[in-house]
């Protein structure tokens, strides 16, 4: 019975062998080309693994499994993988098994790794992420890195465009910070800053142009014509300080001015809270320069003049070219005011005399005598030297040795006179004169110039004490120019 039961199992075990034997080669086939193929009986590859998807359980899963191993299962590897293990691939089951270095240091996430001889770098999959992604797996779109070496974009006739649709933000392209920043949401350009304010705003820092003729344009899309007046076309404003905006200097282009008739403008002038003061103005059509500062008086009542002109060469502070120019030559204006250069002729000999005449008067004339003579007038307008036998004398009955006369000549009918300490030579000369220890033949206004309006009545106004006069009382008056 023994020996029944044991001749059986050897003809069963015999018979499951050859079922299995059967079974394996219907799986691996062997070409003669030393082929292995899997499923398959005409390998097409080294190896060629293929999947059967007939006769097969719904739950049979089809794949290959690559060798499964933590970081730290590779950390005490690492002897064992050197240049003939290159191209050798693994799946990391747990990156945080465990620390990366060495050939380990750039796994950070489980997934498929392949040695290349001397570090294990993770397969590209097209959606790696995850910061910290070093070596060839590094996908930007999903995670950030850096670059190992020189990079260059050979962009050909192709596009790089960037773009974005942000909803907050200041800052959504840059480079290094604040060295150049985009802010898509407003439009922006930021050099020196993350947060433009402006279509371009450049914080700390100067703009520099360097070319053979470096130009900076302006160019407004307002038209040019009277339907707007007074409108900006441009501007170069420079305010007071960092938080001021409403105090300092400006350049801008007006057009069509209101009440100008030249043109547009450039307008250089101030900024006092808020409100833009043109100071000097220059027309494109006319191409004149108008100054049109208002007087200015400081807190010490000082007055300054629209117009100052320095120089620190000799004679040179202002220079006027328009052809009238010429040595010794004087700057007049005609009567609306333009100017141009004349010649300055020097002074002539008196060509006409007028002699005004209040000769025959005689007499001693005591304390605060007043009297007045004329009218006298002169035909011709003009400078007139004063050639004087209007005589005193001191009264030899005053016992204090001294006379005194007053004279002034002005366009008053009535015996007043001016109480002017420096009289204008254009208008009512005056001459004030002591006489004095019996002194005689003292003149008055005698070599001084006078301007004179032809056909003007002028009177002689005396205020004496204590003289005497000399019997003639007459002017002659010579006409210079």
């Amino acid at each position: 019975m023994a020996t029944f039961i044991s001749i059986y199992l050897r003809k069963f075990l015999y018979r499951m062998k050859a079922d299995m034997i059967a079974g394996a080669l219907c799986l691996f086939s062997i070409s003669a080309f030393g082929q292995v193929g899997i499923n398959t009986q005409a390998p097409a590859a080294t190896l060629d693994v293929a999947a059967r998807t007939t006769g097969t359980s719904a739950t049979a899963a089809e794949g290959l499994i690559a060798p499964r191993l933590t970081i730290a299962d590779l950390n005490a590897k690492a002897p064992a993988y050197g240049a003939a293990q290159a191209g050798s691939m693994i799946y990391v089951t747990d990156a945080a098994n465990g620390s990366p270095s060495g050939q380990t240091a750039n796994i950070n996430a489980a997934g498929y790794y392949f040695f290349d001889g001397s570090r294990w770098l993770k397969v590209a999959t097209g959606n790696a992420g995850g910061s910290g992604n070093t070596g060839s797996s590094n996908d930007i779109y999903n995670g950030d890195g850096a670059l190992t070496a020189n990079r260059t974009v050979a962009m050909s006739d192709k596009t790089l465009a960037f773009s974005a649709s942000p909803t907050t933000g200041t800052s959504h392209f840059s480079v290094d910070d604040t060295t150049w920043s985009v802010d898509a949401l407003s439009n922006r350009v930021g050099i020196g800053t993350n947060a433009p304010s402006e279509k371009l705003h450049v914080e700390n820092g100067n703009i520099f142009v360097h070319h053979d003729s470096p130009t900076l344009y302006f160019q407004s899309t307002t038209p040019i014509d009277a339907s707007n007046p007074d409108n900006n076309n441009g501007s170069v404003v420079f305010y007071e300080g960092q938080n001021s905006t409403t105090e300092g200097m400006y350049i801008r282009h007006v057009n069509n001015p209101t009440g100008f008739t030249g043109g547009n403008q450039l307008q250089l002038g101030s900024i006092e809270n808020g409100t833009y003061s043109s100071v000097m103005k220059i027309s494109n059509r006319t191409k004149q320069i108008l100054i049109d500062s208002p007087a200015f008086v400081s807190w010490f009542g000082a007055v300054y003049p629209k117009l100052v002109i320095s120089s620190s060469i000799p004679n040179a502070a202002i220079q006027i070219l328009d052809g009238t120019e010429g040595n010794n030559k004087v700057l007049t204006s005609d009567a609306s005011g333009k100017g141009s250069w004349k010649s300055l002729p020097g002074l002539t000999a008196p060509s006409t005399a007028y002699t005004w005449n209040n000769s025959g008067a005689t007499g001693d004339l005591v304390s605060n005598v007043s009297s007045i003579s004329g009218p006298y007038t002169v035909g011709q307008t003009g400078w007139y030297s004063i050639q004087s036998s209007w005589k005193y004398d001191q009264n030899a009955y005053n016992d204090s040795g001294m006379g005194h006369v007053w004279m002034q000549i002005n366009t008053s009918g009535n015996n007043w006179m001016d109480a002017i300490s420096n009289p204008s030579l254009t208008d009512q000369p005056v001459d004030d004169t002591e006489v004095v220890n019996k002194s005689w033949h003292t003149a008055m206004l005698a070599g001084k110039m006078v301007y004179l309006i032809a056909d003007t009545n002028y009177f002689i106004h005396l205020n004496v004490a204590y003289v005497k006069t000399v019997g003639s009382q007459k002017f002659v008056l010579n006409y210079v120019q």
